[in-house]
């Protein structure tokens, strides 16, 4: 369902009568739509703040004084000219010119200069009417402080299901609501997910201009370029409490996807100033918490007004693969810590599946255990992500890792899973292929027993203290969590192991014991134990490094029976 859009009402600068812009604000607002009226002599640059700040879903410009064409066809240029207002809808009506009827003279000058419609005086008011009736609604938003997703979440553990989530995302709008559509209708509890393309992710969007235009297939949605507006009626008749959408992206500096995320009532997104700074960018990560901060800032402002945004950590997952646990669930815990502080209160907790379920299952624990202690104020449920390293070829290892992986988040008492697909290795999956994944997830977590794991309680008191060490000592360095990450990295206190960002000691290592489970071989000047066997410790090799990298790939592929070994076709 939609409810009521957002109308920004202004005259122009030149322009002091205000009985135009009473009647307009009355009629807007009986038309059932949100009315913000900014006034008589409003400077341009006013305006183009404003429309900026509030992100209207139309700017409605009155003028009675007879200079309209002069001061709109100005006014209409400045703001084809700012990159995030150039898809704005804007109205321009009144009495355009000083010449009466003639001034009609002037509508389509001012059309072609970039107005979608210009109304001349009383002529206009039944047109405005019926622009005013095709507006798109925002998404009706769910009411209380944990959001749509948190509380459909909750629904789903109350009813004893797992919810599914694809990692999908297409360039144009018509596949994007293909795709939450086959989603929403899949046999599975599943959340809708727009993954953002590249050129997305790092603030190019002329790049994803160009592609749109010219055809090219993008590996994700470029919102920002599509614009709020576009999106909303995509999702409009499929987003609901009964199918909530997040919006993932991989953006160190993510304020503009946000501001989107936003406007266009999406129910969520994910990141984190080190998560999405240390492995994606060369961002510095004093930059990313900055820009973090304002985004969780936002986040919190949309949830006073009403719109409750789900934040989930990536911080569970940092290179896919090669990072001991206690790290991940140290980081996962900070950057919660750290939205928290910034006023947001529905978040998940992320954790990116590894090498031995075991020791998984054992960090999954820690993790809720770490967070009843550090966040017990929140709205939040765990996350698992399946294997977000080298991934199985045959479409038998991957769906057996993919069986894995929802053993995993069954056992560790995760709440929701994000899964990958047969063709992972290979290609950008299909639409099919990422329901066929949600199907089999669902149906394992339905009809399938979690395995025994034996105990894990030794192995989950482990990473728990090596965690709850990691934690201190940053929050130790400040009151602020974002400046006590910053500084845990400049001193090493926190290092991910192989990581090349500038702001990344760098002289941690891990390696994979001969079970499986990953153990820190140095530790650089982190507060952890260096476990590794002695071979472990070993310099790293080219060689040894594809090794650790190939683990489950090699691991579930060579699991087929006979030695049958099926490709993905590309």
């Amino acid at each position: 369902m939609s409810s009521r859009a957002r109308v920004l009402l202004t005259t122009t600068s030149s322009d002091a009568h205000m009985w135009n812009l009473i009647f307009l604000q009355l009629l807007i607002e009986e038309c059932g739509h949100e009315v913000r009226n900014l006034g008589i002599c409003v400077p341009d640059d006013v305006i183009i703040g404003e429309c900026r700040r509030w992100r209207p879903d139309l700017l409605v410009v009155s003028t009675v004084n007879g200079h309209g064409h002069l001061d709109g066809r100005r006014l209409i240029r400045k703001i084809r000219q700012d990159p995030l207002l150039r898809d704005l809808r804007v109205i321009l009506g009144g009495k355009l010119g000083v010449h009466g009827a003639d001034n009609v003279r002037h509508l389509e000058e001012l059309v072609a200069a970039g107005f979608d419609a210009v109304l001349e005086a009383e002529s206009g008011v039944d047109r405005f009417r019926a622009l005013l009736g095709d507006l798109p609604g925002r998404p009706q938003l769910a009411p209380g402080g944990r959001g749509r997703l948190g509380a459909f979440v909750e629904r789903a553990q109350r009813q004893g299901r797992l919810v599914v989530q694809p990692r999908m995302g297409f360039g144009r709008l018509d596949q994007m609501r293909a795709g939450l559509r086959a989603v929403r209708d899949c046999r599975a509890r599943a959340v809708g997910t727009i993954t953002l393309d590249s050129y997305t992710r790092v603030n190019d969007h002329d790049s994803a201009r160009r592609a749109l235009a010219g055809g090219a297939d993008l590996n994700g949605f470029p919102l920002v370029v599509h614009g709020t507006r576009a999106t909303r009626r995509m999702l409009e008749g499929l987003q609901s409490d009964d199918f909530p959408i997040q919006v993932r992206h991989g953006s160190a500096l993510p304020y503009e996807i946000f501001r989107h995320v936003v406007e266009a009532g999406v129910d969520a997104t994910e990141g984190g100033p080190v998560s999405y700074c240390l492995p994606y960018s060369r961002v510095r990560l004093k930059e990313a918490v900055a820009e973090w901060a304002r985004c969780c800032t936002l986040l919190a402002e949309a949830a006073d007004a009403g719109h409750v945004v789900h934040l989930e950590t990536f911080g569970g997952c940092m290179l896919g693969q090669l990072c001991p646990p206690g790290l991940l669930v140290a980081l996962s815990v900070l950057e919660g810590m750290f939205f928290r502080q910034y006023g947001v209160r529905s978040i998940s907790l992320s954790y990116a599946q590894q090498t031995n379920t075991e020791q998984d299952v054992s960090a999954i624990a820690a993790l809720r255990r770490l967070a009843d202690e550090w966040l017990p104020d929140v709205d939040r449920h765990i996350v698992v992500y399946t294997y977000m390293g080298v991934y199985p070829r045959t479409p038998v290892g991957a769906f057996r890792l993919l069986e894995q992986s929802v053993y995993l988040a069954q056992a560790g008492g995760a709440q929701r899973l994000i899964v990958k697909t047969a063709a992972e290795a290979h290609r950008i999956p299909t639409i099919g292929e990422n329901v066929e994944a949600l199907e089999f997830a669902d149906a394992v977590a339905a009809y399938g027993d979690a395995a025994d794991h034996g105990r894990v309680e030794q192995e989950t008191e482990l990473i728990y203290a090596e965690a709850r060490r990691l934690i201190e000592a940053t929050l130790a360095l400040s009151d602020d969590v974002g400046s006590a990450l910053v500084r845990a990295f400049e001193r090493g206190l926190l290092d991910v192991p192989y990581c090349l960002h500038a702001d990344n000691a760098n002289r941690s290592r891990a390696a994979i014991d001969h079970l499986g489970r990953l153990r820190w071989a140095a530790a650089g000047s982190m507060p952890v134990e260096v476990s590794a066997p002695r071979d472990g410790a070993a310099p790293v090799t080219s060689g040894r490094l594809l090794e650790w990298l190939s683990f489950n790939e090699r691991r579930f592929d060579r699991e087929l029976p006979g030695g049958v070994r099926m490709e993905v076709t590309a």
